[in-house]
């Protein structure tokens, strides 16, 4: 190596030893370009070669060549950029060592490159050559659907027969019996139903056993539901983890499976629980029995398996194996006319009879299987031409279909053959190193995508971000990925995965026990472990061998799970020792104290997560050499160190874009430009203070914040100026803003205030706004006029001191006040014309409101939900008039509004939740024929005045009633027999301080209820004592069930209902305020305001998300 000779002595050697080896025009540089090229040209042979491995062994031989050639290739380029930029880093450093440290690198590496070159050229003339006796077929153009992130919900195709079957198998009440089902299923309420769900993979029994799993239904019967994905290994342990989660809302460090079960049982013996159990592959799911049999009688287990046979004398105890579902394919008619819609073929196109005849031919061979018509249709439609169908007919690959199960995988592939790019199969086939039925988010796979550099690397991060989630979406639209409503997650289907480990299953792996260790492929460069209990020294060894493994993911499980901190520690320093050539490397949750000094042997790593390693309070200095790091996650290092947490050096990680730090250590990093500039927060909450670090103008160079943004103590700032510092309109991803002063302030400058709202102008893309113990004057600020925020949704004013309310903008459908005190006046902005897309409006706790346009509400022609409590001066000179597609109503305590029942429930056909509370002055004109919309089914009634003599009227034809409470009917006397028994659908009945109650039906139709609770209604014969159903409720169960006070009545939470509070809002791991939902039989108190968390439907794309 000549070049390098010329390099010379001295300080002033570094910029020539930089120009002879890295720099553009070097000699090396130039081979590296070559390789490069090369690269592309295998790339290409490669895709154009995939389509015949599965026919030829020797192609699929010579193709696994190519692929590690190509992996040797990308290695050595990698390697070359990695040296180039630490020369760049050193640039001006002492040189003598350096220029040591170069040389002998390049001595070498000029070497490899050309060894690499040769290797690949060798791989592609041998594939090349043996291929020229087949007609390989060139990349078509695909034609590509526009990629969008709204997506419809899911539809059950043609399975409501199976759906109505299923719910009335498991005694699930409901109005009427679907044709042919006979009423012997609900032959015993005593017992636990077990009922399989059995099919072929693709066929649609986890989608069905959802649409159970979601019905409002069985919402309303169960006290607790579950959902467990077995897959093929079956693991107790995990199993009895999660359920535990699910019951108690927090998990279990116990490791113990008597303890755990011991836990599960006491946390289910009282309730009625559904669990499902999805992707039953043996019989060890009966293990599960055992505690299940605890469970309160009309609980039910619903599994799904490919095979009849795991369910045989299966019963136990109190369990009852119903008879098994067999799902075949769909209706011949039902499955044309879907596949029909998956393939984009409708009669508007120009040749729709030449493509329909060939679309009925590839409909057949697909056997009614939405799954395969779902992909294929998708393949069809992404080039909607008469030869690309014919293409597709014509495929040899049909001739699998006739093998059976396993043939679907086959017509699965053809999707995978189809994909637009190179990179998006790389993408997809990634994918298998997760375990089967893994959940996951976007972010998840979107990041290691980009680390693994299996997309192109755009000009900065956020386009590089963007385009990895295109190609997640291009995915999930090809039905790739399957998304999970009941867990608002994503996870992949089997028989795809089953694709996956067919593309790559010798270069990605999933290590499930100690046995997949001995199993290892040695060409292995990606890897998950999923208990990090494998790793003891004897697997290590094993790993030890795998020098050119890529990504390592330590327990990737569910992140609900990770955070249970039940993992067993592991040795990090082996790890740092053996796999140098690693680039992601993900160990949360692992228990880790500390980071060995020998981190800094990983000089490729480009993604580290760390994070919910709660006793890590430092790094090493050695982690300042990890030049490559991209991305850093230590979210949930609660211990971390604010001072001394982070080495001196850490300046050198210039390559450092994402880095999620704990919380408490921001403020603390503004003197390490390259770590602070590279903070990713999401859900973010900020306090200012009035000295010291933590100013609001802090905020002005966080530039990765994303979600929400909570900012207190906003009584420390003291001008508009000193608010504007904190550029808040730059901030365009953030979503959801609130903004808090303190509580009761002693001395509250209104003004003051004023400004300072106005210096906060948020980012046009804002979508949820609230504001709390806000004390000035004006609400809302100048910057919330008719269209400065286009697309903000929801507003929340809370415990502020405004009189009266101007005009919001002209987009929020979703208004929530609370407890302000002083307001007085709403007329000037709940107005239809101002707010034409209003769903939901919740006024709480404002005694001095007396004005509400209330006369003028029906003109709001989308509003689903009207909750008013506790504004006793309500004025209302003209009757409150609402719309019919109101659906959830509820009033308490508001003043002269109750003038306008009960004429205002007129026409409300919608309406399903009818609350009606503390309302004493009712008049009814004709008080025995006040009706109720049939479509109601919540009704709750207390002290409402002469509507009590219009009850039983009301209860005439609800058939669709579940839930039934009145409380403090004084003039409510008798309810008849026929009346109640108008009622098929009612669950749940809760009558309480009724003193003149003496009749509620017949004892027999008392009995059939789910729940009747009865208390202080001395005339009635049957007390809370006397429970009908056998459940008797001892004093303990009495003060958690019902309330002791009669100046209370119990709230029955709805599930389905607009979130109003925090305890309303779904339970997320992004969500700063986790709190669990409340199941439809649950009966709670005035349950406290909190402030709203925002939602983090991972189907939304956020920047920035990494949890």
């Amino acid at each position: 190596m000549d070049y390098i000779k010329t390099a010379f002595e001295g300080a002033a050697a570094v910029p020539s030893v930089y120009q002879c080896l890295v720099a553009p025009n070097s000699e090396l540089s130039q081979s590296i370009s070559r390789l490069d090229t090369t690269l592309i040209v295998a790339s290409q042979l490669i895709e154009r070669s995939e389509c015949w491995c599965f026919r030829y062994d020797r192609i699929r031989k010579l193709l696994s060549y190519l692929k590690y050639a190509v992996y040797e290739a990308e290695l050595t380029i990698e390697e070359f950029e990695s040296q180039r930029r630490r020369a760049e880093n050193h640039y001006w450093n002492i040189a003598g060592e350096l220029i040591n440290s170069f040389m002998n690198w390049a001595t070498g590496f000029q070497n490899k490159v050309i060894s690499a070159q040769g290797n690949l050229n060798h791989c592609c003339d041998q594939l090349e050559k043996f291929c020229n006796g087949f007609e390989i077929p060139q990349n078509p153009e695909k034609f590509s659907r526009p990629i969008t992130v709204s997506r419809p919900p899911v539809v059950l195709c043609g399975r409501n027969k199976e759906l109505g079957h299923a719910i009335g198998m498991l005694g699930i009440p409901r109005s009427g019996l679907y044709a042919g089902e006979s009423s012997g299923c609900r032959e015993s309420n005593r017992k636990i139903h077990v009922l399989p769900i059995v099919g072929i993979g693709g066929v649609g029994k986890t989608t069905l056993s959802q649409m159970v799993y979601k019905d409002k239904r069985a919402d309303s019967y169960y006290d607790l539901k579950i959902w467990l994905c077995v897959t093929e290994k079956f693991d107790l342990e995990r199993m009895l983890k999660e359920m535990v989660q699910y019951a108690t809302k927090k998990g279990s460090e116990f490791t113990s499976l008597d303890l755990l079960e011991d836990t599960l049982i006491e946390a289910i013996k009282s309730k009625r629980v559904l669990l499902v159990l999805d992707d039953i592959w043996s019989s060890d799911w009966q293990q599960l029995l055992g505690p299940m049999n605890e469970a309160s009688k009309g609980s039910a287990i619903i599994l799904t398996s490919r095979s009849r046979e795991h369910f045989n004398n299966s019963t136990e105890g109190n369990m009852t194996l119903l008879k098994p579902i067999l799902l075949e394919g769909l209706e011949e008619g039902i499955y044309w006319d879907f596949f029909k819609k998956c393939a984009g073929l409708n009669v508007g196109l120009s040749n729709y009879s030449e493509l329909e005849h060939i679309a009925g031919v590839i409909c057949r061979r697909l056997k009614g299987l939405p799954l395969a018509a779902k992909t294929v249709g998708g393949v069809l439609k992404q080039r909607i031409d008469r030869q690309h169908w014919i293409t597709i007919r014509d495929s040899e690959m049909w001739k699998v279909m006739r093998q059976g199960e396993d043939g679907i995988m086959h017509v699965l592939l053809l999707s995978y053959l189809h994909l637009p790019s190179v990179e998006l199969k790389k993408c997809f086939s990634y994918c298998s190193v997760f375990s089967k039925g893994h959940e996951f988010h976007p972010y998840e796979i979107t990041w290691f995508w980009i680390m693994n550099r299996l997309i192109p690397i755009q000009e900065n991060l956020k386009s590089t971000e963007n385009l990895a989630w295109s190609y997640f979406y291009e995915l999930e639209n090809r039905g790739f990925f399957h998304y999970i409503q009941t867990h608002d997650k994503y996870v992949m289907h089997d028989l795809m995965h089953d694709v996956c480990r067919s593309l790559r299953g010798d270069e990605c792996y999933c290590l499930e026990d100690d046995q997949a260790f001995a199993n290892i492929p040695p060409n292995m460069q990606y890897m998950s472990v999923c208990r990090t209990r494998l790793l003891n020294a004897e697997n290590l060894r094993k790993l030890s061998k795998l020098k050119k493994l890529r990504t390592l993911l330590v327990a990737p499980a569910n992140m609900s799970i990770t955070k249970l901190n039940w993992n067993f520690p592991i040795p990090f320093s082996s790890l740092c020792n053996e796999l140098t050539s690693i680039r992601c490397l993900s160990l949360t949750s692992c228990k880790i104290k500390e980071i060995p000094e020998n981190i800094g042997n990983l000089k490729c790593l480009r993604y580290l997560d760390i994070s919910y390693n709660e006793e890590l309070k430092k790094l090493p200095q050695s982690f300042c050499n990890l030049y490559d790091l991209e991305v850093l996650n230590m979210r949930g290092c609660c211990q971390f160190s604010a001072d001394s947490g982070f080495p001196s050096g850490c300046d050198k990680l210039r390559g450092l874009k994402y880095f999620r730090p704990p919380e408490h250590v921001v403020t603390s990093l503004t003197g390490i430009p390259c770590l602070f500039k590279a903070i990713q927060l999401y859900n973010f909450k900020y306090k200012v203070e009035n000295c010291g670090s933590n100013r609001i103008e802090i905020l002005k160079d966080l530039t990765g914040l994303g979600g929400s943004l909570t900012i207190t103590g906003l009584e420390n700032v003291l001008s508009k100026k000193e608010a504007e510092e904190a550029r808040l309109n730059k901030q365009e991803h953030i979503e959801k803003l609130i903004l808090c002063w303190q509580d009761e302030l002693p001395m509250a400058n209104n003004e003051i205030h004023k400004e300072v709202l106005e210096g906060l102008c948020p980012h046009s893309n804002l979508e949820d706004l609230v504001i709390s113990n806000y004390k000035g004057s004006d609400l809302p600020p100048r910057w919330m006029g008719k269209d400065d925020l286009p697309k903000l949704n929801s507003v929340m004013l809370k415990k502020c001191s405004n009189k009266t309310v101007s005009q919001f903008s002209c987009s929020i459908t979703v208004l929530q006040i609370y407890e302000c005190s002083e307001l007085e006046s709403l007329v000037d902005c709940l107005h239809p014309n101002l707010l034409p897309k209003m769903k939901s409006i919740s006024i709480i706790s404002c005694p001095k409101l007396n004005s509400l346009p209330v006369e003028s509400f029906c003109g709001f022609m989308s509003l689903e939900k009207l909750l008013l409590k506790e504004c006793g001066r309500l004025t209302c000179p003209t009757k409150m008039s609402l719309p019919p597609c109101i659906k959830y109503l509820e009033l308490d305590t508001c003043g002269e509004l109750e003038n306008s029942i009960p004429s205002c429930l007129e026409n409300l056909t919608s309406l399903e939740v009818l609350i009606i509370l503390n309302c004493p002055n009712i008049v009814s004109t004709c008080p025995t024929e006040v009706s109720l919309p049939p479509s109601l089914k919540h009704l709750e009634l207390k002290t409402c005045g002469e509507l009590e003599n219009s009850i039983p009227s009301c209860l005439e034809n609800l058939t669709s009633l579940e839930v039934l409470i009145l409380a403090k009917c004084l003039n409510l006397v008798i309810i008849p027999n026929e009346v109640m028994r108008s009622l098929p659908s009612l669950r749940r009945l809760v009558v309480m301080f009724c003193p003149n109650l003496e009749s509620l039906g017949d004892e027999e139709f008392l009995k059939s209820m789910d729940q009747f609770f009865i208390q202080d209604c001395p005339k009635h014969p049957l007390t809370w004592e006397q429970n009908p159903n056998g459940r008797q409720l001892s004093k303990g169960a009495l003060a958690t069930a019902a309330p002791t006070s009669s100046d209370t009545i119990p709230q029955v939470a709805l599930i389905d209902q607009a979130p109003t509070t925090a305890q309303d809002a779904p339970e997320t791991p992004s969500s700063p305020f986790t709190v669990p939902s409340v199941p439809l039989h649950k009966l709670s108190i005035d349950t406290p305001m909190t402030d709203v968390p925002s939602s983090s439907n991972p189907r939304k794309r956020k920047a920035g998300d990494q949890n």
